[in-house]
């Protein structure tokens, strides 16, 4: 007998025993580091999540991936880049991508049109954007017969420039034409540099970049669309209906990084230069003008004074007919509210 009370094991029992223990610490091990080793569930699906360029007006999900905010939450995401808010509109409709990052117009044309898609959180709630002009072109008269660069024929910054040259007097196709430049402000900016097209409008910072280079500023949307909801994060809710927690934790942890650009603008910008290639200096700037202008929402919440902008814009480009939607009809806000419930708690 042992000193314990129990038989004493020998040869071949201890050792077999021994092993039976190891093995038994081992299997202890692997489960109380399961949560580390493997953050996601074994049958989780991978939440594809579209965007358009990779600019400031899509930090909050690049912040969201760097930041461990969406592994927080249990959630696998895949960043898809698009390179039109067309494309990402379509790949929404077929059911290829669960969340579309895009301006609210192509959600009214398709609603309107008998489809179903909601806005379910803000992105960037106001415009930030500039009409810049070739060196040649100084003035809004010069672009008159000449051809400017777009990301798409409607929708998106295309509408924000076809709203302000029509306030200058130049009015669309009459004036001038549009040629498509896939990829977004980046895309532009190379488009202008090329000389291929006279103007473009041109988000922050990269407008800044551009004017620095001896481009010419012609005029700040933000002077006729003080209101107007640039991007929303866009369901299909035939897959959101389905899928309620995991929209829920999307949202809290779009939530979470919309306040960690606003706690953190110096590492934000950091985010930006190394995720976007911009400079420190401009990719400073552009977060102090996103930051100071408020146009990320802290809450998530999307601005229906500015939805309701976006279609009163549409209905004047022709693309929404009377009598018009109200911008309630195209949101649905109780994600939202239960993802803000869930962080308070």
């Amino acid at each position: 007998m042992s000193i314990s009370g129990l038989p004493a094991l020998s040869g071949a029992r201890f050792i077999g025993a021994r092993a039976l223990r190891c093995r038994w610490l081992f299997f202890a091990l692997i489960v109380s580091c399961a949560p580390f080793l493997f953050p996601y569930p074994a049958h989780s699906q991978t939440i594809k999540v579209g965007y358009t360029s990779k600019t400031l007006f899509f930090l909050p999900f690049f912040v969201a991936e760097k930041k461990g905010l969406y592994d927080a939450e249990g959630l696998r995401v895949e960043l898809i880049h698009m390179g039109t808010p067309a494309v990402n509109l379509q790949a929404l409709v077929a059911g290829q991508i669960h969340f579309s990052n895009i301006n609210p117009d192509g959600i009214f044309i398709v609603n309107e049109k008998g489809g179903n898609l909601k806005a379910v959180a803000g992105v960037v709630n106001g415009v930030a954007y500039i009409l810049v002009g070739g060196k040649s072109y100084r003035r809004i008269e010069d672009l008159r017969g000449t051809r400017l660069g777009v990301g798409s024929l409607k929708g998106g910054p295309t509408t924000l420039l076809i709203e302000y040259l029509r306030a200058k007097g130049l009015v669309y196709p009459r004036d001038y034409t549009m040629v498509l430049v896939s990829g977004g402000t980046p895309a532009r900016l190379a488009a202008l540099e090329g000389g291929s097209i006279s103007a473009a409008v041109l988000g922050i910072p990269q407008a800044d970049i551009a004017l620095d280079r001896g481009f010419n500023k012609l005029g700040d949307v933000l002077e006729i669309l003080p209101a107007f909801q640039f991007t929303t994060v866009n369901v299909d809710p035939a897959w959101a209906g389905k899928n309620r927690p995991t929209v829920v934790k999307f949202l809290k942890a779009h939530i979470r990084s919309l306040r960690w650009i606003y706690e953190r603008p110096g590492e934000a910008a950091d985010l930006v230069s190394k995720e976007m290639g911009i400079k420190p200096p401009y990719a400073r700037r552009g977060v102090d003008y996103f930051t100071s202008n408020k146009l990320f929402p802290t809450d998530g919440a999307i601005s229906l004074e500015g939805m309701k902008v976006n279609i009163e814009v549409q209905a004047r480009d022709g693309l929404l007919s009377p009598p018009l939607p109200s911008p309630e009809k195209h949101v649905d806000p109780s994600y939202l509210r239960q993802a803000q419930n869930d962080l308070r708690n």
